[in-house]
This record gives structure tokens, C-alpha cells and sequence, in this order.
């Protein structure tokens, strides 16, 4: 620990080490490269210690990869590779870095006794709730440990049961303070989405933390992907890289923050991550195939610069040069003639030869007439078949079609949603090219389990 005046500790969230998005591996390299570059800035920015608010791993069962790869990163902090002290990292849970298998030795608690970083959790049992870290005899975590004047305390992914254990976590902070002592600054770290930061996605109200605001001096938030405050106390750095089209826009990154005589004051730093372009092409008006595949050659063409523009962005460069970019296709509009003469293919192929994509993700937001026709016969409306975006939800747009002709039928109408479930699954096992037999076999299967009376089958 340095023994200057002032301490600075770094705030890192949602690494999701591990993460193969698009099953693309490059973007599994991105998820340990965004980590590794903010661990290298923290360690150059001159903090003391780190805090990490959940999700280092991205999936349950991690691998010896995924595990090297987190290694790699903490290692950043550690004496071999910076000039000063050993730099602590502290690490809470978070959903996705809960064990498959709850009787194994968790791989935060591994990382724990390795003295990769100090794991903190709270215990809602009949012990003390939060428990000192003692070096000397680590144990699988901690419930909260100090540097200097600064004590973090860390409350693991609880989902829903967070709000039924907030009087605990006051208790446990208040127990701990008098046992061991008031500190100088109270931080406190959780994983947990607040309610109206990210719109249409639920999480806990925020008049439910005020009992803690009387004794935490910040509390480090992970679990939304998007940067935000609060009243100048709560604070979520956002996640280090992209894991779905809508945080694109968002200032993902990491805090330093810094104790001065007037109280905390946080910094907000940009992650360095791969660019994310969007291509938005409306495909109204348009007659045949060729000529909407030609004025999207077109435009995907004069879009270029902008793109470049993107990549040259300094949170965007790897070592200095730009770094090929992940495509959002978005098409929108009324489209005109078939679905199936639309060749897909044919659009990447415009944006690969002009702009050099590792990944094309298309997102298919068009309507045809058809489905128009389909929509005004849906009872609920076009709201029932939506998603979030307010986009055509195929699978729910298939499934209430199959409902709506199934319901009223006079031997199937008592059940439509079963039945509905049923047809979906036979479509989609033709599709994949199960034999026919084996298709026969499940559609059997299912009508016993439905329509099976006392005595035997019904006919």
C-alpha cells in the first residue's frame, strides 16, 4: 500500500472473461484484452487497491482458458509487473460467476486462496454477517477488509432476495464499525440492476437503499452493462465491452476514484474495447431484389468515412491502430416482394469488401404484407407479438398464429397454447431435418400426454 496523503481505488465491473459472443473468438480475446488494458491504466494511474462488483467470468462452467485469462489480468496488479507494492483486487459475485455445481469450490474462492484477489461475500447466517479478511488465514472469502482509512465491504448476487436482506447488510455494517472500528470511508460493493437506469428492465427501487446511504460513502454497483450515478454515491462503471447491440451507446468503462479532504471524488475513464457500427437500411419502395441490393452497396459505401471516424476514436485502437469492427445490419421498412428473394448474402458481401468486419449481425426488422395482413388478425394486436424494441417477434408472432388457429377448434380449442407449443416444435424439428419418423414419434408422444383419459388414449 503506498503511504501517500491521499488513496485512489480503482472501480472495475462485468468483465465476462470467457464471453465468445457471436461464437466468434476474436470477441472472446476482446472480453480479456478490454480487462487487461483497464488493469494496466489503473496501474499507471497510481491506485492502491481495485474493487471488481461482479461478472469477471461469463459463464457458470469456466474453462482452463477463461481461467488463465482472468489470472492474466489480476496479475497486472502484482508486484512482478508494476514498479510499487503489490496493488489489491477485490471481487465480489456476480450471476453469471455463480458455480454450476454448488458443492465445488467456486473459482472466486479459488482465486481467493491462490492471493489472485481478496473474494468478499456476506453471510446471512447466524455468524457475523461481514467478517474481517485476515491474510494469514484466508479461508474461501471475506466478508470486508481495509486499506488505509477506506473499508469495502461486499454483498455477492443475491437476484430478488437482495431486498429482503438490505436490514441485514445495515446491521452487518453497523455490527462491524463497532467492533472493529469506525473507518474513514465506507464503500460497498453489489451486483444488482436499479430500477429506471436501463429502460424496460426491471431491478430494485432505489428508495430501498437509502438506509444505507447514512453510512456508505459509495457504493460500486455492477450487473446493467451502463455507466451511471446517483446522488453522488452510487456509482456503475458500466461493463469493459460490449455484449449486446443497445450498450454500444453506452460509456462503458471503469471509475478511479480518490480520497481527498471534502470527501470521494470518482473519475469516469472509457474502457478500451472493439467498435460496434451500426448499418440502418429501410427497404421501402423497393420493386426487386437487384435494386435494393445496389443502393445498399451504396450507401454501405458512403458510410465508410463515418466508420473510419469511429475506429480512430482512441478507445477504439488496439496498440495504436484501428481494430477491425463488429456490423449491426438493421433492415427496416415495408418490404415489397418476398422474404425468400431477399438474399442476405449478397448485403454482407457489401459491407465485408468495404468494411472489413470480424462479425455482420443482422437484425431483421422489416414487415412484409403478408405478415400486415397476419398482424391485423391478431386478437391482442401488434403489441402482443413485439419485443422490447417494439420489433416483430417472430417466434411470438408464429406461436399466437398458431394459437389463434388452434383455439375454438372443436376438438383442440380447451388447450391452444399446448397445441401451439407442439406445432412450433414439429416445425422446427422438419426444418432441422429430423426424419420423419422421429417427428411422428414426438407428435405422438404429445397428443398422449395432452389428450391421454382414465382407461387409455382418447381418439
Amino acid at each position: 500500500m503506498s503511504s501517500k496523503q491521499n488513496t485512489t481505488f480503482a472501480h472495475i465491473s462485468d468483465a465476462h472473461i470467457g464471453h465468445r459472443q457471436y461464437n466468434v473468438k476474436k470477441r472472446r480475446d476482446d472480453m480479456q484484452l478490454s480487462f487487461l488494458s483497464a488493469a494496466v491504466e489503473a496501474v499507471d494511474r497510481g491506485v492502491d487497491f481495485a474493487v471488481f462488483s461482479g461478472d469477471l467470468f461469463h459463464n457458470k462452467d469456466v474453462d482452463a482458458l477463461a481461467l488463465s485469462d482472468a489470472e492474466r489480468c489480476l496479475d497486472e496488479f502484482q508486484t512482478e509487473n508494476n514498479n510499487e507494492d503489490d496493488i489489491p483486487v477485490v471481487a465480489i459475485q456476480g450471476n453469471h460467476d455463480d458455480n454450476l455445481y454448488k458443492e465445488d469450490l467456486g473459482w472466486l474462492e479459488y482465486l481467493h486462496q491462490q492471493g489472485k484477489l481478496i473474494f468478499l461475500e456476506a453471510d446471512f447466517g447466524d455468524t457475523e454477517t461481514f467478517e474481517p479478511h485476515d491474510p494469514d488465514n484466508k479461508g474461501t472469502s471475506a466478508g470486508f477488509v481495509d486499506f488505509d482509512d477506506v473499508r469495502v465491504f461486499g454483498v455477492q448476487y443475491l437476484g430478488r432476495r437482495l431486498e429482503n436482506h438490505l436490514d441485514d447488510v445495515v446491521e452487518g455494517i453497523q455490527a462491524a464499525n463497532e467492533r472493529y472500528g469506525e473507518p474513514g470511508y465506507t464503500v460497498l460493493l453489489g451486483h444488482f440492476g436499479i430500477e429506471g437506469q436501463v429502460p424496460k428492465m426491471s431491478g430494485l427501487e432505489y428508495s430501498k437503499l437509502e438506509p444505507l446511504r447514512e453510512m456508505v460513502d459509495y457504493f460500486g454497483v455492477g450487473h446493467l452493462h451502463t455507466q451511471y450515478s446517483i446522488a453522488d454515491w452510487v456509482y456503475s462503471p458500466g461493463s469493459l465491452e460490449v455484449h449486446s447491440i443497445r450498450e454500444d451507446s453506452n460509456d462503458l468503462g471503469y471509475y478511479t476514484v480518490t480520497t481527498t479532504n471534502d470527501g470521494l471524488e470518482p473519475e469516469h475513464h472509457l474502457a478500451k474495447r472493439r467498435p460496434f457500427y451500426t448499418v440502418e437500411f429501410s427497404v421501402d419502395g423497393y420493386e426487386s431484389p437487384d435494386e435494393l441490393a445496389q443502393d445498399f452497396d451504396q450507401q454501405v459505401e458512403a458510410e465508410v468515412p463515418s466508420l473510419r471516424e469511429t475506429q480512430d476514436r482512441e478507445q477504439f485502437r488496439g496498440r495504436g491502430e484501428r481494430r477491425n469492427p463488429v456490423v449491426y445490419l438493421r433492415l427496416t421498412g415495408l418490404l415489397e416482394f418476398s422474404r425468400s428473394r431477399l438474399d442476405m448474402d449478397v448485403l454482407k458481401g457489401s459491407i465485408e469488401e468495404r468494411m472489413d468486419p470480424i462479425h455482420i449481425e443482422p437484425n431483421d426488422a422489416m414487415e412484409t404484407r403478408d405478415a400486415i395482413s397476419v398482424l391485423e388478425n391478431i386478437d391482442d394486436g401488434k403489441d402482443a407479438v413485439t419485443d422490447e424494441y417494439g420489433q416483430i417477434d417472430r417466434d411470438k408472432l408464429e406461436r399466437r398464429v398458431f394459437e389463434q388457429l388452434v383455439d375454438g377448434h372443436p376438438k383442440f380449442g380447451d388447450c391452444p397454447e399446448e397445441i401451439a407449443s407442439v406445432l412450433q416444435s414439429v416445425k422446427r424439428r422438419h426444418l432441422a431435418g429430423e426424419p420423419i419418423d422421429a417427428v411422428s414419434d414426438m407428435i405422438q408422444e404429445e397428443r398422449r400426454e395432452l389428450f391421454s383419459v382414465e382407461g387409455g388414449d382418447s381418439a
